[in-house]
């Protein structure tokens, strides 16, 4: 064996064997941790993983960043092809890929150096954020420093060793490798023999710089470069803040308390955080100084993984047991109690890392098996379980609002052997609230405008459960969703129009956990249609300007941002306002994950933080298209001195002007 090939087997073998006994126990970990399958709909995961992963699908949402991190990924993977043609070269000299060799070769070393170019510019930037005098979101940390230095390190090496040849075999190389020409410009004032020299040294610091970073990468936040493109594959496929259904009858215990606790794909989720500070950016409890950062509540799961280690791997089933509560004693217990499972953090994770099912998960532990709830939550717990509402009316008055309408029941056009039309599926708060029956009546305005056949539950009608489930209490939420599943299925009912966001993704995206399965139409979608089939005529009416607020569940949870906007659109003389933070980066009103039945007594409020962005509009009316944010914005405007009327339902003013 040749002195290079003896020499690169035994850097070969040292890193590699400390590599495998530094990855080993995460992988250890991993495996003993809860299990499930996520090996399904494979070609549906591949896809996901060359788009978002490979493809960097996420990253121009930040432009610049995101750019100078797709220079820095792209040209790695790019770069890598002659990395190991490095490593080859030492045991065969001369040796290159079967696609690489003739033109190819030189289109790839073309491509091979302008991308590495990309790089150093890439990495130019990484650099100035984090050394600037004012830190930026990524702060200030050598890894940063180090890493960003690693890659310039071979990038640089990478030219040194064309130069180095360039000058040995007398080319200029150009013009296909032109980072080969200026390092092969630099070398040749040294001679032959130097320049060969210090490629030959730029060789050997290359290929070491590449093991020692592979060694370096699971040791901090940088470990994502390893477990980010699988972490993609095995996202989840399923329905937005999907919350997997309980085996209530067979379990013992419900939720997250500690590390065992943990799915293997959470524990894969907090080795991929990538430490980039997106989720905090957007999060309406960082904006609001609450305690909650996904950023650190990811590294204290990471954290808390290490620290169990040798329990997890041991799988002694009573030292589990007196491992210590994440949520109490690793983690406040108000951190999950901060999200409004909005969806934020997880629209804007470069890494698809899945935050709210984790929370949830919390909650059900804390309620569920501790009983740990506030009061303002217990009260809504006891209406939904007596009287099938959180407010904690009477089920009897659920359809008071429609006394003097003629609206057709569901059981009387089943009792006379009927077709049913549209189920028009009120809610709690279009049923119970006084301001939200505005919205309601407003609806069926449209509905008999538009001559829209549709009928309602009226009494029979119950609470989605949506409250329950976000806050953990899944046991209230399956009894009140069988309940609803089974009565909409005796009646075959197959359509249902809502018109709260959290009811259509109840109904249409958990339900089927339970056997439900139905059409579900958002009330702004259907307003839409009507409007562009023209069935309904509308007049010019104010307000003249409309400043529009996505609902969170309506927009990040299922992608419904047209409609309203084309709605306000199409009301004559109405003028559409789009707030700075619109669209996939509206600011949550403050209500989801059940907030709105909670007191929110730490730093400012959330509906004050949105309302003071429609404020600074000075537009006529906020409009919402969900029967919370509505009441959000306009206690939320009511609390800054301005007139809470402004805050409307878009069916409002369709309504207004019919």
């Amino acid at each position: 064996m040749s002195i290079p090939a003896l020499s690169m087997t035994l850097l070969l073998l040292a890193a590699l064997g400390t590599f495998a006994a530094v990855m080993k126990p995460r992988l250890q970990i991993l495996l003993h941790l809860r299990r499930e399958n996520l090996f399904d709909q494979l070609p549906e995961r591949l896809r996901g993983m060359l788009k978002l992963a490979i493809g960097q699908y996420r990253m121009p949402r930040e432009a610049v960043a995101g750019l100078a991190h797709i220079f820095i990924f792209t040209g790695f993977m790019i770069v890598s092809l002659a990395t190991v043609t490095h490593f080859v070269h030492a045991y065969v000299p001369g040796w290159t890929l079967w696609g690489l060799r003739g033109r190819g070769g030189d289109v790839y070393t073309l491509v091979k150096d302008s991308s590495e170019m990309l790089v150093l510019l890439g990495v130019a930037y990484g650099l100035w954020r984090r050394l600037k005098s004012t830190p930026s979101r990524v702060g200030r940390s050598w890894e940063g420093v180090f890493v960003l230095g690693m890659i310039a390190l071979l990038m640089l090496t990478d030219f040194l060793v064309s130069g180095g040849e360039f000058v040995g075999r007398g080319q200029t190389g150009l013009p296909w490798s032109p980072g080969g020409y200026m390092a092969q410009a630099s070398l040749r004032p040294l001679g032959v023999s130097a320049a060969q020299g210090v490629g030959h040294v730029a060789y050997w610091i290359h290929c070491a710089a590449v093991l020692v970073f592979l060694n370096f990468l699971p040791l901090g936040k940088h470990f994502h470069v390893i477990t980010g493109i699988p972490n993609v594959f095995f996202r989840n496929l399923e329905v937005a803040g999907f919350v997997p259904k309980l085996d209530l009858e067979n379990s013992e215990k419900f939720g997250i308390r500690a590390t065992p606790d943990l799915t293997w794909s959470m524990g894969l989720d907090v080795y991929s955080c990538t430490e980039c500070g997106r989720c905090n950016t957007y999060c309406p409890t960082m904006l609001t100084g609450k305690p909650l950062s996904h950023r650190q509540l990811n590294l204290d799961i990471k954290k808390a993984l290490f620290d169990d280690q040798d329990v997890l791997v041991a799988g002694d089933a009573k030292a589990q047991e007196a491992l210590p509560d994440l949520v109490g004693e690793r983690i406040a217990n108000e951190t999950i109690w901060a999200c409004t499972t909005c969806g934020a953090c997880e629209q804007e994770c470069p890494v698809y890392i899945e935050n709210v099912p984790r929370i949830v998960q919390m909650r059900q532990h804390k309620v569920l098996m501790e009983g740990d709830v506030a009061p303002e939550l217990a009260r809504a717990y006891k209406g939904m379980e007596n009287n099938n509402n959180p407010w904690g009316i009477g089920s009897d008055k659920r359809d008071a609002w429609a006394a003097d309408l003629a609206i057709p029941r569901v059981a009387d056009i089943v009792s006379a052997q009927g077709e049913i039309p549209m189920l028009y599926w009120i809610g709690c708060a279009g049923s119970f609230d006084d301001r939200n029956k505005k919205i309601t009546l407003a609806m069926v305005k449209i509905l008999q405008a538009a001559g829209e056949p549709f009928a309602i539950l009226g009494k029979e009608e119950g609470c989605t459960g949506d409250v329950a489930r976000r806050t953990g209490n899944e046991y209230l939420f399956a009894a009140l969703a069988q309940a609803n599943v089974e009565m909409l299925n005796t009646y075959k009912v197959k359509k249902i129009l809502t018109h709260c966001p959290h009811c259509l993704h109840t109904l249409k995206s958990e339900y089927p956990q339970f056997g439900g399965n139905f059409e579900v139409v958002h009330h702004t979608q259907l307003i839409d249609k009507l409007i562009k089939d023209k069935r309904l005529q509308l007049s010019e009416r104010s307000p003249t300007s409309v400043a529009l607020h996505d609902s969170c569940y309506l927009g990040r949870y299922h992608n419904i941002y047209d409609p309203p906007r084309d709605i306000v659109k199409a009301v004559p003389g109405a003028t559409l306002v789009e707030l700075p933070r619109n669209r996939s980066r509206s600011v949550c009103c403050g209500a989801g994950g059940g907030r709105f039945w909670m007191e929110e007594t730490i730093g400012e409020r959330i509906n004050v933080h949105r309302a003071k962005e429609v404020q600074a509009t000075k537009a006529d009316a906020v409009g919402s298209s969900c029967p919370f944010c509505l009441t959000m914005m306009r206690d939320g405007l009511g609390a800054l001195g301005e007139e809470g009327s402004r805050a409307l339902d878009v069916s409002e003013i369709v309504a207004a002007a019919l």
